[in-house]
């Protein structure tokens, strides 16, 4: 079975998870596809093929960027295994998403997981799930990858797996509905959101280090163009000066709501 990787991630958290699982397999040769800036190769894969398939979530659905630089892939019966990143609060239907776009592509699902990264959103200010994946969410990746690699040694090494069946994260009602109603009292008043990041030019140095990172190519002279942006702050994380930001409500809204750590869950 030739083990291959692909992740869309813009602050590293998806290539970070992906990679654990693979390494948990246990085989040695496996090949990695970094998909944050450019769509993979037109690779045709095969029944030889198992194929993990890490990406964000942005808002309860699959990053829309990732889903345009799969829009290629084709499985011709390769297994897969689906994985999406959410940022501690819900990934909603993005697992599902991932997994039919997949499954309409000939990959055939014999396991799904959902992990946590750190919220693109989260800043020393308003703290959501910062570090992780962590020591722990790791150890959970790589004993993920144990049970694929006792999947794949089985006698019945292609049972596909229904993603709408895994554990969904637990969620205390009244800190939902808050949160709800807090985003419904916004878009009621017309609340204007921020489209993009916007940079303190008393700190910034214009080292382009932001423009280097961007998956979408959105900035230019350092500005980011706001319909190219896709939010994901990898240019605020990344800016060695601090001279970025993102100044969403969302920010303080989820670091006050969604504080408690949620677990990673994964089906075989």
């Amino acid at each position: 079975m030739n083990i291959h990787t692909l992740s869309f991630s813009p602050t590293g958290t998806s290539k970070k998870v992906a990679q654990g699982i693979a390494q948990g397999t246990g085989y040695e040769h496996i090949c990695h596809t970094d998909m944050t800036f450019h769509a993979p190769p037109a690779e045709a894969y095969g029944t030889s093929d198992l194929v993990i398939i890490a990406v964000p979530v942005y808002g309860g659905q699959v990053a829309p960027a990732a889903m345009q630089r799969m829009k290629g892939l084709q499985g011709n019966g390769a297994l897969a295994v689906a994985v999406v990143v959410y940022g501690n609060r819900h990934y909603e239907h993005a697992l599902e998403e991932l997994s039919d776009f997949l499954s309409a592509r000939g990959f055939h699902l014999i396991g799904a997981g959902t992990f946590i990264g750190e919220h693109s959103y989260s800043t020393p200010a308003t703290p959501i799930a910062v570090g992780r994946p962590d020591t722990e969410d790791m150890a959970c990746a790589m004993m993920f990858g144990e049970g694929i690699a006792r999947k794949l040694s089985s006698t019945h090494p292609d049972d596909a797996v229904d993603a709408r069946q895994i554990e969904q994260p637990e969620q205390d009602v009244k800190v939902m509905m808050h949160f709800k109603q807090t985003v419904m009292g916004w878009m009621k008043d017309g609340m204007q959101m921020p489209s993009a990041p916007i940079v303190d030019e008393a700190l910034c140095t214009h080292c382009d280090a932001c423009a280097g990172i961007c998956p979408t190519g959105a900035i230019v002279d350092n500005k980011a163009e706001a319909g190219k942006c896709i939010k994901c702050c990898a240019c605020v994380k990344g800016c060695p000066t601090g001279a970025r930001s993102f100044p969403t409500p969302f920010a303080p809204l989820l670091a006050k709501n969604f504080s408690q750590r949620k677990e990673n869950k994964f089906m075989i």
